[in-house]
């Protein structure tokens, strides 16, 4: 057999490239452990033994935990779009933006319908609250309220995840409505994250949202509770600008607030990367800043377990009002940074 010449005139380099292949890859992995080993130091080096003493409340908690509860309730059959308890969830939200007199800002009054594999009902809720200059883009404030639904027999209830995102959002528009911010905010409800953040992508892919019209995204998902009582705020790696901004309310807020888990595997090794982890992640695909808010998954994560009784009340109330005090800081400095330049 006639070996081609180009094998032979190469096969001294393929042989090098083949052994070092088989010596890197043994290596790579003990290089991703010792990453993971530094980012874990990193991250405990920057985690705050307390946030601030106290701080003034500004959000009714019993009434967050009451929408919490409505929506994790039994009833609700754990919120999968398209299903009748995923239709009274939306019909709720969509109750409360009218008595706020939001403006309905979806294709269908507040609803923005879509369709996606196994589901030809889903539907964002989106409600608009004009800011005081009407010059500024918009920010986004989101949050998904969907769940798994019923699974041989059990209800996952998506207390956590994300009934407390949505109660919050709801009291971030309370919030709003009457202490009127510079730039218009969008009230985003979004379904089917749990499928893969569709509900958030379809703002997007159905031509909805222009993206050069979002100035910020902030979205939050899971505030609840944790057992280390720590909140995390991602996105500061790739917004490093946004790193004062957490710093500050940190130092205002009781939460214990860490900036992690958005670095890359060839930076932070093993740990997660959450940059894609919930809807946020799209308006990173279309280049929108962002933050986003949540706790680190917990034993009762997508199980049945997640139930409104586990609610760590206090700990959401402080998580909750972190995520206001960032939201209220942001169209502050959005403005700010608009008027220098």
């Amino acid at each position: 057999m006639n070996t081609p010449s180009w094998i032979r005139r190469y096969w001294p380099l393929w042989v090098v490239i083949i052994v070092a292949v088989i010596l890197w890859w043994p290596g790579r992995a003990m290089y991703l452990d010792v990453l993971t080993e530094r980012e874990a130091a990193r991250i405990a080096a920057i985690t705050p033994d307390q946030g601030a003493e106290s701080t003034p409340e500004r959000l009714d908690i019993e009434r967050m935990m009451d929408d919490l509860t409505w929506l994790a309730a039994p009833e609700r059959m754990g919120r999968f779009p398209g299903s009748e308890g995923g239709l009274a969830a939306r019909e709720f939200i969509e109750t409360q933006f009218t008595e706020l007199g939001l403006l309905p800002a979806g294709s269908e009054g507040f609803l923005h319908p879509f369709t996606h594999e196994g589901v030809d009902n889903a539907a964002n809720v989106l409600g608009m609250l004009p800011g005081r200059d009407p010059s500024l883009r918009t920010i986004v404030i989101s949050a998904h309220y969907d769940h798994l639904g019923v699974k041989n027999g059990d209800i996952y209830h998506g207390a956590d995840d994300n009934a407390s995102g949505t109660a919050a959002l709801l009291e971030y528009a309370r919030y709003f409505t009457e202490n009127q911010p510079n730039h218009t905010l969008l009230f985003a409800a979004l379904d089917s994250e749990e499928h893969g953040l569709l509900g958030a992508h379809a703002l997007f892919n159905t031509g909805h949202l222009t993206p050069s019209d979002i100035a910020f995204n902030v979205n939050v998902d899971m505030l609840s509770r944790d057992t280390d009582q720590l909140l995390f705020a991602v996105g500061t790696y790739h917004h490093p600008w946004l790193v004062p901004l957490v710093r500050r309310v940190q130092q205002e807020n009781e939460a214990r607030i860490v900036m992690a888990h958005d670095r890359p595997k060839w930076k932070a090794g093993h740990t997660e990367d959450w940059t894609m982890s919930s809807d946020h992640g799209a308006f990173h695909r279309v280049g929108i800043p962002f933050i986003y808010f949540g706790v680190a998954d917990h034993p009762d994560y997508h199980s049945p377990r997640d139930t409104a009784d586990k609610v760590d009340v206090e700990f959401y109330r402080i998580t909750s009002e972190a995520a206001l005090s960032f939201i209220k800081l942001i169209d502050q400095v959005l403005q700010e940074k608009i008027a220098t330049h």
